[in-house]
This record gives C-alpha cells, structure tokens and sequence, in this order.
C-alpha cells in the first residue's frame, strides 16, 4: 500500500468520506445553506486540512463552557465510540455546508431532536439543557472560528472581509440549529468571546476529556507512552490557534518561540500532507457538480424560506 493511499486511509477511518448522494447530489442549481460555490464557506470548510488542524481546538473550546461539557461528559458517547462522534462532527460541518437546502436541514433538525433529550445538572448543581440558546450559540461559533483561524495561518491569508463574509454564511446555519443570535463578523466576534469567557473554565470533567483526547483514557485501552506526547503536541498545536488565556486555562500554552520553530511548522507539514492526500473532498465534488453551470439555479436558502 503506498503512503498516500495509507493516509488516505487514516483520514477516512476518523472521519469518514462523505459522499452520500443522497446528501450531496440532486436538486440541481440549490446552492445549499452556505452560500454555494463562490462562497466563503466552500472554500474554507473544503479544504480538509483546515478542518483537521482546528478541529481539536474547536472542541476543547467548546468543553470550556461547563454546561456543555456536563453534556458531552454525561450523556455521550465519546468514550464508547470515539471514531462514530468524530465522523458525525465534521459531517455536521460537511453536510449543512455542502448539502442540498433539504438534506442540510434535515441534518440540523435531527440534530435538534436528539439534543432535546439532553437535560441534566453540572457538578457544581446549575441545571444545563442542550437546547439552551446560548450554549448552542456557543458551541456553533467555535467551529468557523477554529477552522477560520487554521485556514487563514496554513492555507491563505483571509482578508477582514473575507472573514466576516464567512461567519455570516455559518451564522444561518447556526441560527437554524436553535442559537438566538451568533457573530456575523469579525468585530462581533471578539466581542462575544471576551463575553462569553467569565462563563468558561476548567473542571475535572474537562481535565478527562483533554486527557482522554490525547490519548489517556484511564485504562487499560490507553494509548502508548509515545502515543499520549504526541496527541497532547497535537492537542496543542490545534490550540496555538486560540488565545492565550484559553491556552493557559488548558494547559496547552507554549512560548512564541516554540511556536514558530516547532508548532507552526508541524501545523503546516500536516495541512500539506492533507492537501497533497486529499486534495478535494468528495462531497464539495458532488455539491460543484449539483451546481454546474447549465444547471438550473435556485435562490440562495433563508432561514426563513426553510421554515415555511
């Protein structure tokens, strides 16, 4: 087996292929919920290196609010099927990027249902439901910022407006998975970090999840010595991408230094060899294909028109 087709491999194996026609084909000229070809969206969640570079970060950030880490912690199925929740993470992001306006809503609203399930308290006795319009703002805003950052520092510099542009396309799809507001902007962006961060920390639960991320499951299932130091360089790697309060909050802080001679670099080796191994996703394949020219164009989805 040759070392492409290896990596190939490994990449499918975590996260899936994603090609499902029924998804990702048909309904010719729908541009989908993000925008469709000339968006930022399919440029920035096409390319699959930027999603894996940031994807670790994008969950750590998440966990860092503790309602939804008592979910994740309680009520998921991480540990048991770890593979199974990572391909249904980044096929979220596929799908409601990719996907026919229909298909990409079904998604969003299966989602929805088993998250109304999800009700429960946290350790420290404040209730927490899935639902809840402010962790499901949360949770939706560090997934474009985390794939934002990785593609702007490994792929291409992104203009101010560039950015913005894109975190407006995924606002809609945020706002439809049940967050009453989310930053469409850059400017908003920083805003609603800083206020969104008295509301974040670090628990036990937290502590196992990262550890369990890297590798340490607690177990006799856990990753090797070697195994665990590279899943924790991996783990802080994807987090250089973050502030450094969020990096001193996780542990996973480093000097400037040892960013730019060790994690930038590594960063940018393993965004080449996904680009070189998979240079197109296949489901951004059948979604260009959907909206070839010659095929008839539909209107750009609203949340609104998907509503009625």
């Amino acid at each position: 087996m040759s070392f492409k087709r290896r990596i190939i491999d490994e990449l499918e194996t975590v996260g899936g292929r994603h090609d499902e026609p029924e998804i990702y084909s048909g309904a010719p000229g729908d541009p989908g919920l993000a925008g469709g070809p000339d968006s930022m969206s399919w440029e920035i969640n096409g390319d699959l290196a930027s999603l894996v570079v940031g994807g670790s970060s994008a969950i750590i950030m998440e966990v860092l609010h503790p309602s939804v880490m008592a979910g994740v912690f309680e009520q998921s199925s991480y540990r048991t099927e770890p593979i199974q929740r990572a391909q249904n993470t980044l096929g979220y992001v596929l799908r409601t990027t990719f996907g026919t306006t229909a298909a990409a809503t079904r998604v969003i609203e299966r989602v929805k249902k088993v998250h109304s399930h999800i009700n429960g308290t946290r350790p420290d006795g404040v209730p927490y439901r899935a639902l809840d319009p402010e962790l499901i703002a949360w949770v939706h805003t560090c997934i474009p910022w985390a794939v934002m950052n990785a593609f702007d520092r490994y792929g291409r510099p992104l203009t101010t407006a560039e950015k913005d542009r894109y975190l407006t396309e995924q606002a809609v799809i945020g706002r439809m998975g049940g967050a009453e507001w989310v930053p469409e902007t850059t400017a908003e962006l920083d805003d609603y970090v800083a206020r969104m961060k008295p509301k974040l920390s670090l628990n036990e639960q937290t502590r196992s999840f990262i550890d369990f991320l890297a590798g340490d499951t607690g177990g006799p299932d856990a990753a090797s010595t070697r195994k665990q130091v590279e899943g924790r360089l991996g783990l802080r790697g994807s987090m250089s991408l973050m502030p450094d309060w969020a990096r001193h909050l996780t542990s996973t802080y480093h000097p400037a230094l040892a960013q730019r001679l060790y994690f930038d670099q590594a960063n940018r080796l393993q965004a080449g060899v996904v680009r070189w191994a998979y240079p197109e996703l296949p489901c951004k394949r059948l979604a260009l294909e959907r909206c070839a020219p010659g095929t008839r164009v539909a209107a750009a989805a609203t949340p609104e028109a998907v509503a009625s």
